[in-house]
């Protein structure tokens, strides 16, 4: 057999692997998507279909109708200031560490990991008390500050990890040159740590956009609740209403995968930045 048969091979191979397990993971999102498309009548329908028959968009004006936008803007302007208090103060914590050597340094990383290691569940009984006595509760301002405390210590391990990637010698030339610190760091070093500040930014989202445990402990009514805590409400306490639930999933998870699509080479470069230092 030739070379270039055997290679052929090989990436036929490889793309038929490849071309399955995408469509073994993306099966559920396009199953719910075919649901959130079928009338009431057809969900349960036997045999399934994963193409509808007849298409509906009954469910998504049930959602409408329920003020579903009221929770995506909540989900969004959390999120949103989440990322911008992680990113702001875990660059310049990160870039505290990275390049200043201070008595302590080696205990605020192992704090640092220790705190990475705690479970959130562990911790909604107290943090309920302390923002219930700070008069947060039912708030975005106080599910920003939760969700902030509870990634910042993952966004200053990330953006450390970029920051000594970055030669040392820049920072001094452009010191040499008249800069201040805080001009270099704004100057330079930002803008060459872009892909970092992403990375950091689409963990942090990632946690903010889907969580439920702290939305649904921390607020009590529908003024901060948050798009996750909308649609476990189609629950219901008798039965599943499918189509609005599946329905309420697809408008969870359409931003949420396009800004991945987008922006997946940072995300990668987040799991594995500060592996190679040079």
């Amino acid at each position: 057999m030739s070379y270039q048969r055997r290679i052929l091979i090989r990436r036929t191979v490889n793309l038929i692997t490849v071309g399955l397990i995408t469509l073994i993971c993306m099966f559920p999102i396009l199953w719910g998507l075919s649901t959130s498309l079928k009338p009431t009548d057809r969900i349960m329908e036997y045999p399934p279909r994963l193409i509808p028959q007849t298409i509906s968009f009954e469910h998504y004006r049930t959602l409408w109708n329920q003020n579903i936008i009221h929770y995506v803007m909540n989900s969004v302007i959390v999120s949103a200031l989440t990322i911008v208090l992680c990113v702001v103060v875990g660059a310049l914590a990160g870039y505290t560490l990275a390049r200043f050597n201070f008595r302590g340094k080696s205990a605020v990383l192992f704090v640092i990991v220790a705190a990475m290691s705690v479970p959130i569940s562990s911790l909604l009984v107290p943090t309920f008390g302390f923002i219930a006595d700070l008069g947060l509760l039912n708030t975005r301002v106080g599910l920003v500050l939760l969700y902030a405390a509870y990634e910042l210590p993952m966004t200053v391990w990330i953006l450390q990890a970029f920051f000594m990637t970055i030669p040392l010698e820049l920072e001094r030339a452009a010191m040499i040159d008249g800069y201040s610190r805080l001009q270099t760091i704004r100057r330079v070093v930002v803008p060459l740590s872009t892909t970092g500040l992403l990375a950091a930014g689409l963990f942090v989202l990632t946690f903010t956009w889907n969580d439920f445990v702290v939305a649904l402990v921390m607020t009590t009514n529908n003024d901060a609740r948050t798009l996750p805590i909308a649609i476990y409400n189609f629950l219901g306490y008798y039965g599943r209403e499918w189509g609005p639930l599946t329905a309420g999933a697809m408008v969870s998870i359409i931003p949420i995968v396009t800004i991945f699509v987008i922006f997946q080479k940072y995300f990668l470069s987040g799991m594995t930045g500060g592996s190679v230092k040079g």
